[in-house]
């Protein structure tokens, strides 16, 4: 959580701008209608508007009454959009991911997308990890990481994981077809970007490397060279 502490500053103050913006729009009315309505001088008309002096009379009372009705209005809805957020963190996870840019993204959290995951995490390098099972990734949803809970075969789950921006792709899931899928969408979205992709068929591993797959990294062929290393040696 504190590792995205600034890149949650800037999601939180991106999604309230709207409310800081009515609120500095009041504050301007209030200003101009203290300096021409109430003829008070601009320093004082100011400190009025934002409620550090207080000039008296019927216009304070009325701008006071309704200024607590927006200021706490907007605030109140602040605090539900936090809420909301809190409730859903697999929806805070995913802007989450959104923001980040030149990282590693894994599709799978398997036995090696979670390894790769810990060694990214460990090296304090950013990535984003996408999976559909919310069992899998629920230590990590609650741990705030920037995590796509959903099918990496539909555009919408690569577009919210960064793909337009990520440096890496490291498809780690253990179905052939959602690796070809997922490296041919990939490739289409981000023409520059490293694409691995661990295959346990080495059928596919050409059919991989023309759609776009950087690396295919063949589970069988990697076993033969260390077994045969063994092999061969006195």
């Amino acid at each position: 959580m504190k590792r995205h502490f600034w890149i949650r500053a800037k999601l939180f103050l991106r999604q309230t701008r709207w409310g800081f913006a009515v609120i500095g729009v009041w504050f301007l009315l209030g200003t101009l209608v203290f300096l021409y309505a109430g003829g008070l001088r601009f320093q004082d008309a100011i400190l009025n508007a934002v409620y550090l002096k207080k000039s008296g009379g019927e216009l304070w009372d009325l701008y006071s009454f309704w200024g607590q009705c927006v200021l706490f209005g907007i605030v109140i809805s602040i605090f539900f959009l936090q809420a909301l957020q809190r409730y859903n963190p697999q929806e805070g996870c995913r802007m989450l991911a959104g923001e980040l840019r030149n990282h590693v993204i894994v599709v799978g959290y398997t036995h090696l997308g979670a390894r790769i995951v810990e060694h990214l995490r460990e090296a304090g390098l950013p990535y984003v990890l996408v999976d559909r099972d919310p069992a899998a990734v629920d230590d990590l949803v609650r741990a705030g990481e920037p995590v796509v809970v959903d099918n990496a075969k539909q555009d919408s789950t690569l577009i919210d994981a960064g793909i337009l921006h990520a440096r890496t792709l490291v498809m780690a899931a253990n179905n052939v077809e959602t690796a070809l899928l997922v490296t041919k969408k990939a490739r289409e979205k981000n023409a520059k970007a490293h694409i691995i992709v661990r295959c346990y068929m080495d059928d596919f591993a050409e059919i991989l490397e023309t759609l776009g797959a950087n690396e295919v990294i063949s589970s069988s062929k990697s076993a033969f060279e260390g077994i045969a290393a063994r092999l061969t040696a006195k």
